[in-house]
């Protein structure tokens, strides 16, 4: 792909990421979770950060915060509901998610904090409190993505590897 393309790709799927606020992270268990080796998938808010990383919040006694433990690699969807096959737009992503700690913890927290400030506000609710201050914070690393696209055409989909330089 040309460099003018390509640039063009990345700022198509930055666009449609930043204009949706829900995906779907895909896992697969490692051998000895109790789901054994079965995929599962969960929506969750995400905010996008300014290197293409993918910031979400969840317990890490989730069934996909138990898939990443630490570190894992994941499949993800953006999309929306379409009623004409023709207009479906979407992004996948493939890439590693990681549990942050840390400083790395505290920047993609703020990330979160700043595109869903109603999540500081559960921190002050003292019945809330404890839950969101045991809550993962977890970022995705694309590595590859995916733009469909049906309004260019029939199963329109461009491929941008790497997501970034």
């Amino acid at each position: 792909m040309e460099p003018k393309a390509e640039d063009d790709l990345r700022e198509r799927v930055a666009g449609y990421l930043r204009a949706h606020h829900t995906m779907t992270v895909a896992t697969a268990g490692p051998v000895g979770v109790s789901s054994g080796n079965a995929p599962h998938a969960a929506t969750v808010f995400y905010a996008m950060d300014d290197a293409f990383r993918l910031v979400f919040l969840s317990k890490p006694a989730s069934m996909h915060g138990l898939h990443i433990g630490k570190s894992a690699p994941v499949a993800v969807t953006v999309s929306e509901d379409y009623g004409e096959w023709e207009s479906i737009q979407g992004v996948q992503v493939w890439g590693e998610a990681r549990l942050l700690v840390g400083a790395a913890k505290a920047g993609a927290l703020a990330v979160y904090l700043k595109r869903f400030p109603f999540v500081r506000d559960m921190m002050k609710q003292p019945h809330l409190a404890e839950l969101v201050r045991n809550i993962g914070v977890y970022r995705v690393e694309p590595k590859r993505a995916a733009f469909t696209d049906n309004m260019t055409g029939v199963f329109g989909r461009e491929v941008l590897e790497p997501v970034v330089e």
